[in-house]
């Protein structure tokens, strides 16, 4: 668990096996773009938002898109673009 742009981060992998290869904040619309690699090469790209919590002083950072997978790293970048797009 860390801070990252004003909200918590807890890491998570997504089938215990994923790794983060592409972050990418955008400070305009508070989103944290985040890629996570699955040991088959696989891509899952997820858009995040900072969501209260009473627990924590901080915001956490958390999921606002479906699972989407994606074959190719620049594929998954260009899904969350186009998700920044229609979802502002």
């Amino acid at each position: 668990m860390e801070e990252k742009h004003g909200a918590i981060w807890i890491e998570v992998e997504v089938d215990g096996a994923a790794q983060v290869v592409f972050e990418h904040y955008l400070p305009s619309l508070q989103k944290l773009h985040v890629i996570f690699e699955q040991a088959n090469g696989t891509f899952l790209p997820y858009s995040f938002v900072p969501k209260s919590d009473p627990q924590w002083r901080l915001p956490l950072w958390s999921k606002e898109n479906e699972k989407a997978m994606m074959p190719t790293l620049e594929s998954a970048k260009e899904y969350l673009k186009n998700y920044a797009t229609q979802n502002t």
